[in-house]
């Protein structure tokens, strides 16, 4: 909205207030109170209840709004615009004509009032040009007024045109569903009616047609047809026509799938045809007619098919059609309900034939029933096979009417089958037997099923007796059955007629039904004879064990080394006399002890070295052999010693674990004054071993005095002799060093080629003298190893000496060096060895070899093995002795493969640099 001179018409406005607003107060209570009357058309309006004053305020906000407008604030009086409907005085006052006559009737008295100012010129009236602009600007305001209520009541016609065309097709919706209601409820009302006719009868025919009756009532000017299947022939017969005259064609047959019958009949399903093709149909459908084709669907399948034919709309009609199915359903029920009723009477009369049939088979069942329970009572009142076999056999053939049978059972080591129990003899028991397949018995046997012989002469598999046994049966029958107890054969009970075909079904049946409780007894019997025999030997073992565990007490009890026996659980079960010796408890104490606890209470912080928990959780290592740990410590002022093993049983199930406590206190001290008797010995020894060799030099020399050759001969022969005293001592000294751990390394980066290159030209003599073949290998950028040069030597030139002395004459001996990980040392030898980088040294020769049981002992002190070359090599055995201790000293481990008359190789690693 555009506003000229807004100051000067917001000023006049503000300056003719008192004036110009009481006016449009009245104007506005005029037009409404003049309609006050009647509404349109001349009827009396509804009066509406205002506040007294409330037009009086609502047009003084318009006045306001008015005034914020001619400043450009519009949103004023539009809100007050909003608010138009508080001036009505009627119900029909509301309409746009009464709000733009007010608007009108505003506008005048404002250009009045302008007038007024113009000829009363008080000192406020405006000039002639100034008034024409005020009269503008206040036709602009107005007419944006009277715009902006026009578009209000126009929204609002359109949105009541709206609201009254969704009343209208709600009215319309509740008619025709008020409609559809009556119509379902008369639907609902015909088939209650038409269920209780239905369920009043079960005659097929009077349910047919009252179902016709009930769908030509229903649908008016309908043609009604009901289809019915035929059970053998499997075609649809025409069952029942209304509503005209018989169909030309009754019966429609199965294979004519574009019927509409059919279709309906597979499908299972209504369908609606509004145009029916008559070549499709069998001759039952009307010409222009629609159809509707409804099965007939029951628990057993699908009875027949219901057909209305008529209009086309109706039939289209869903309720029409919901009717329709509903009364097939009833329909369906009926037929089902019929035929069931007739089946039922069929299975009465069949029951009543059965019932006589079964009183008689009862009657032989009572005999076999208290034949059974005769049984049953011999086989519960004793154990002894023989008489339950006995009994039970003459109690069949009692009821049977038979003199010949007998029980056969299997003997578990020959596989036949052993009469056990005859009627009329018993000498001769044991004495017929059959293998388990040949024969009658022997067949019964191997199939585990009765068989009943009518002629025994004319079965094939009948084994004729000898003819030397006159008494023996040759003609006649013969039944029997197997004796089966916990699914396994235990024999046959076979029972014979002189005449032919004597025995009958009733008998098989009683034979059957006793068979299993005569098995039983004997099973049981078997049973418990052998139950007797095991407590016997279990008696007789339970002696033995008895002895055995008081003899294994006392051999406890006698040990020296002290033993405590605990459980799975570490709890203690028993201990000997020696381990209260050795830990100075009594045994009463220990054996309420848990053993893991006795342990940390001796080891204190070394209790991890015996971790009994952990032995107990894991008893096998890594090659599945039982574990054994082992320790030694102070106790008091004895040395013990303890071995921790795990209890085995021969099922390799654990059951606990022993600790065995020794006294070393002496054997310790034993080893230390013979080490200290070696040392003494030895020094002792060296010193006239060195004036030996001295002298035998001098004299050799001929600084005394000359010599003949066979004198230095001699000297020579004493210095060697006195040379090897020497080695022999100073490795006696260097194991006792080893021993006492007072052995001092000076550990420094070696070459092993320059050390392999001394030791090959000290046995170089010796090599060339035994004609042998001597090769070194090492590869470019071997490492150092960190050693002692000394004491490397001295393991080189021992293991090499040792390929030299035990390799024959023109043998072969190879050195080979390379660079390895830990993980190239035997397993069983890694414990302790750090990971990181090893050289690698075998000594391979091709001598005599060591046999396997032999190799471990080589490194014991003065062990030799035997071998063809004992003699020849010489030597005390102190050289591998000495040699393993060295490697280990200095962080490496030594081993050893060999095979007799093959060779060995000799095998070490030390740290690399």
């Amino acid at each position: 909205m555009q506003q000229t001179m807004p100051t000067q018409l917001t000023q006049w406005l503000n300056a003719n207030r008192t004036v110009l607003l009481p006016r449009w107060i009245a104007a506005g209570d005029e037009v409404f109170t003049a309609r006050n009357g009647a509404g349109p058309g001349g009827e009396q309006g509804a009066e509406v209840i205002v506040h007294p004053d409330e037009r009086r305020v609502l047009l003084t906000s318009i006045y306001d709004g008015l005034i914020a407008a001619s400043e450009g604030d519009g949103a004023p009086l539009d809100e007050c615009l909003s608010m138009l409907r508080a001036l009505r005085s009627s119900a029909g006052d509301d309409d746009l004509p009464h709000y733009l006559a007010l608007l009108y009737r505003l506008r005048r008295l404002a250009v009045d009032a302008l007038s007024e100012d113009g000829a009363t010129s008080n000192g406020h009236a405006p000039e002639a040009d100034s008034r024409r602009v005020l009269v503008g600007a206040l036709d602009e305001l107005m007419e944006h007024v009277i715009v902006t209520s026009a578009e209000r009541w126009v929204a609002a016609a359109h949105k009541v045109a709206h609201e009254l065309n969704e009343t209208r097709l709600l009215v319309e919706s509740l008619y025709r569903d008020a409609e559809v209601t009556d119509r379902t409820t008369l639907h609902v009302s015909r088939l209650n009616l038409l269920a209780r006719e239905l369920s009043a009868t079960f005659d097929r025919e009077r349910h047919l047609a009252r179902v016709g009756a009930a769908l030509s009532e229903a649908l008016a000017a309908v043609i009604v047809d009901i289809w019915l299947i035929d059970s053998t022939t499997g075609q649809l017969n025409l069952a029942l026509r209304l509503g005209a005259e018989p169909a030309v064609q009754q019966i429609v047959p199965s294979a004519c799938p574009d019927d509409l019958v059919v279709r309906a009949l597979r499908q299972a399903e209504p369908m609606l045809e509004l145009d029916l093709a008559d070549d499709r149909q069998s001759g039952w459908s009307l010409p222009g007619s629609a159809a509707l084709a409804v099965p007939l669907v029951t628990q057993a399948g699908n009875a027949g098919v219901i057909v209305c034919q008529g209009s086309g709309t109706m039939l289209s009609d869903r309720s029409e059609q919901e009717f329709v199915r509903s009364v097939a359903g009833q329909a369906a029920i009926a037929l089902e309900n019929a035929r069931l009723y007739a089946e039922v009477r069929e299975f009465n009369a069949m029951l009543e034939e059965r019932i006589a049939e079964r009183t008689r088979e009862l009657q032989i069942e009572r005999d076999t029933l208290e034949t059974l329970n005769a049984i049953a009572l011999e086989v519960s009142s004793t154990l002894d096979e023989d008489v339950i076999m006995q009994n039970s056999l003459s109690t069949l053939a009692q009821l049977i009417g038979v003199e010949h049978g007998s029980i056969m059972l299997i003997d578990r080591e020959t596989d036949q089958l052993v009469d056990r129990a005859m009627l009329g003899s018993h000498h001769d028991v044991g004495f017929v037997r059959f293998p388990v397949g040949h024969g009658v018995v022997g067949w019964v046997a191997q199939h585990r099923k009765p068989l009943n012989v009518p002629d025994v002469a004319a079965d094939p598999r009948w084994v004729p007796p000898p003819l030397d046994d006159p008494s023996s049966k040759r003609h006649g029958s013969m039944i029997a059955v197997p004796l089966i107890a916990h699914h396994e054969v235990q024999g046959v009970l076979v029972l014979s007629h002189e005449a032919t075909g004597y025995f009958r079904d009733e008998h098989m049946r009683l034979l059957n039904a006793s068979a299993s409780q005569i098995a039983i007894g004997i099973h049981n019997a078997q049973i418990y004879r052998e139950v007797e025999q095991q407590l016997m030997h279990r008696y007789e073992m339970q002696q033995r064990q008895e002895a055995a565990v008081s003899q294994s007490t006392a051999i406890l009890q006698s040990l020296s080394d002290g033993v405590i026996v605990c459980d799975q659980f570490g709890s203690v079960l028993t201990a000997n006399l020696a381990v209260e010796r050795i830990l100075d408890r009594p045994i009463e104490e220990l054996v309420i002890w848990h053993l893991g606890e006795l342990l940390k209470r001796l080891l204190g912080q070394r209790a991890g070295e015996l971790a009994l928990d952990d032995l107990l959780a894991n008893p096998w290592d890594e090659r599945n052999q039982p574990r054994t740990l082992s320790t030694t410590f102070e106790y008091s002022t004895r040395t013990i010693s303890i071995t921790l093993d795990p209890v085995i049983s021969s099922k390799d199930t654990l059951m606990g674990a022993v600790a065995v406590f020794r006294d070393r206190t002496r054997e310790i001290e034993s080893d230390r004054l013979k080490t200290e008797f070696i040392g003494t010995v030895s020094h002792e020894l060296r010193t006239p071993m060195t004036s030996i060799k001295g002298f035998t030099q001098l004299l050799a020399m001929g600084s005394l005095g000359p010599v003949n050759e066979t004198q230095k001969e001699f000297l020579e022969i004493i210095q060697t002799n006195a040379e090897r005293m020497i080695a022999i001592i100073n490795d006696l000294l260097d194991i006792t060093k080893i021993e006492t751990g007072s052995v001092e390394l000076e550990l420094r980066p070696l070459h092993v080629a320059e050390t392999l290159s001394g030791v090959m030209l000290e046995l170089q003599p010796k090599v060339i003298e035994r004609q042998q073949a001597l090769s070194l290998s090492i590869p470019a950028g071997l490492p150092l190893v960190r050693a002692d040069a000394r004491r490397f030597n001295q393991i080189l030139f021992n293991l090499v000496s040792n390929a030299v002395k035990y390799t024959p004459r023109s043998g072969k001996i190879a050195i080979e060096a390379r660079e390895v990980g830990a993980d190239a040392v035997p397993e069983t030898l890694r414990d302790g060895l750090r990971p990181g980088r090893y050289v690698q040294i075998e000594v391979r020769d091709t001598g005599v070899g060591i046999a396997p049981e032999e190799i471990e002992r080589i490194f014991e002190r003065f062990y030799r093995t035997e071998n063809p070359l004992k003699v020849e090599a010489g030597g005390t055995g102190l050289g591998l002795s000495l040699v393993r201790p060295l490697i280990k000293l200095l962080g490496g481990r030594i081993w050893v493969e060999s095979q007799i008359n093959e060779g060995s190789t000799f095998s070490f690693v030390l740290p690399a640099v």
